[in-house]
C-alpha cells in the first residue's frame, strides 16, 4: 500500500468497553482517544479476533485503496 493512499494515520489509546454494558457475545465497543489529533473514536469490534483491554494502544489507517500498486480498480471495470 503506497504513502499516497493513506487518508488519515493515528495511534489510541482505549479509555473505555463496553460502558453501556454488552449488547451481542463476540462485539465489544471500546472508546479511545488519538496522541497525535486528540479525537475520540468509538468503534464496535469483534472482542474473539481482537482481543483488547483498557490502556491498550492500537494503530488506525484509513486508505483510499488497498492494492499493492496504489491504483484501485474503478467500479465500471469490475464488469
Amino acid at each position: 500500500m503506497s504513502k499516497d493512499n493513506i487518508l488519515f494515520s493515528d495511534i489510541f489509546e482505549i479509555k473505555d468497553i463496553d460502558r453501556e454494558g454488552k449488547k451481542f457475545d463476540r462485539v465489544s465497543r471500546l472508546e479511545a482517544r488519538s496522541e497525535n489529533y486528540e479525537m475520540d473514536l468509538v468503534l464496535d469490534f469483534n472482542n474473539e479476533i481482537y482481543p483488547l483491554d483498557i490502556n491498550d494502544k492500537f494503530s488506525l489507517v484509513l486508505a483510499s485503496t488497498l492494492a499493492i500498486d496504489g491504483i484501485g480498480v474503478a467500479a465500471s471495470e469490475k464488469r
